[in-house]
């Protein structure tokens, strides 16, 4: 029995207790893609946000027996499931289609108090030049709030410092070699062939197979049509629904 794996949803980072940066992904694709591999007689894993609804895919026949999911939250639990899922065994596939944040909240603080600190250290003659500021944000525990647990509905001049999550499809093909791997890309409101360029360069340089891109532009206009880009550029296939995607994955596992 052939086992797809497929990925889904938002990725989410707290803020604190309460408040997260999230995304508009709603992993519907995901749970769609599922349930059809269910309905062909395939082994599914969904590694999904806690937030995707799963009555589509629950419902799918065989899902009782051959449905696995692994929820998720943030960027680092999703890549610590595909790991985990790798050490599992063989998968015949990985479709990568969830829309995993770029950022994370590092820390938290008030604007005040960083200049409070950055005054302070600049008096001592601790740091100086042009590069104080970034100085005194590598020292954010020195100045930050607490937010294990809600942050206070009434700071001032709350402020977020972002740091960058860990790349998922950077990983995947160390993790499963000989495994037909497919990403997706978003842009929005780009040309055609940027599109295509910029998702050609995402597959070269994380191996990929394929990669489906498709414009948000498009997508506001009820076109919902992914492009295939492999290592070479478009393939010329568009693919406008789940079951087409369906159909080309299925076609590639049986050749």
């Amino acid at each position: 029995m052939k086992k797809i794996i497929i990925t889904g949803g938002p990725t989410n980072e707290p803020i604190d207790e309460v408040m997260k940066i999230t995304n508009m992904s709603t992993g519907s694709l995901s749970t769609y893609l599922g349930s059809l591999f269910l309905e062909a007689g395939y082994q599914v894993c969904l590694i999904l946000n806690r937030s995707v609804p799963l009555e589509r895919v629950t419902a799918a026949e065989n899902a009782t027996k051959n449905l696995t999911v692994r929820a998720v939250e943030t960027t680092e639990e999703m890549l610590k499931a595909l790991e985990a899922e790798r050490k599992e065994g063989y998968a015949d596939a990985v479709i990568h289609a969830s829309a995993v944040g770029d950022y994370k909240a590092d820390y938290t603080f008030r604007l005040e108090d960083l200049a409070k600190y950055l005054w302070e250290r600049i008096e001592k003659g601790e740091i100086t030049g042009e590069n104080a500021l970034l100085c005194a944000m590598e020292k954010g525990e020195a100045y930050c709030i607490d937010n294990s647990s809600k942050i206070s509905s009434y700071q001032k001049n709350l402020t977020v410092k972002l740091g960058l999550t860990p790349k998922i499809i950077a990983r995947l093909r160390e993790w499963y070699p000989d495994t037909l791997l497919i990403g997706c890309k978003l842009l929005e409101n780009v040309p055609k062939e940027e599109l295509f360029e910029v998702a050609q360069n995402l597959c070269r340089k994380n191996d990929m197979d394929y990669i489906l891109a498709n414009d948000l532009a498009d997508l506001r206009d009820g076109n919902p049509v992914r492009y295939l880009v492999n290592q070479n550029g478009f393939t010329g296939k568009m693919l406008e629904t789940p079951v087409d995607i369906f159909d080309f994955v299925r076609t590639c596992l049986e050749k």
